[in-house]
């Protein structure tokens, strides 16, 4: 209660006034670091992806699904595994001394796929060791399944590219 004759003190005071509302722009610069980090990681994978497609077991293992894949061209085992059989000899050639692995044949050439790492079985081997010297239609030719033929020669790239 106020005296007579005196004005109130409240009545001068304003009401309460808001803040304004938060704006969304610009972001708070933990926003900025998050985003940075964010975009760094995602150069930093492509960097890797792009690194790994560049190694010689992605790129054979690549080459070699397209010719199992290709029946046209290569329609029965003995095809398959002779271009199997290639690709094998171009890993070993950069794996090993090129004189050396160049040389390699027959028994020698099976014995190498049948030995390391994810060797391939003896009679996977032999067939692949003779399948490019054997002429189409000869007896033995589909000796391999081509399913087993192309999951064998998958590993041993990937083991050994």
């Amino acid at each position: 209660m106020t005296p007579a004759g005196t004005p109130d003190p409240l009545e001068g005071l304003r009401d309460i006034r808001l803040p304004d509302a938060v704006s969304f722009w610009p972001p708070a610069p933990g926003w900025w670091m998050l985003a940075g980090i964010i975009l760094l990681l995602a150069i930093v994978a492509a960097a890797v992806e792009y690194r790994r497609r560049q190694t010689l077991s992605y790129r054979v293992s690549r080459q070699w699904r397209a010719l199992s894949a290709d029946t046209a061209t290569l329609p029965d085992s003995r095809a398959l595994a002779a271009a199997g059989a290639l690709l094998m000899r171009r890993v070993l050639l950069s794996r090993m001394d090129k004189a050396a692995a160049a040389a390699l044949t027959g028994p020698a050439w099976q014995e190498v796929l049948e030995d390391g790492k994810n060797a391939l079985p003896p009679d996977m081997a032999a067939f692949l060791a003779t399948a490019p010297y054997l002429p189409p239609g000869a007896p033995g030719a589909d000796g391999v399944d081509r399913g087993e033929l192309t999951a064998a020669v998958g590993r041993w790239i990937r083991g050994n590219a």
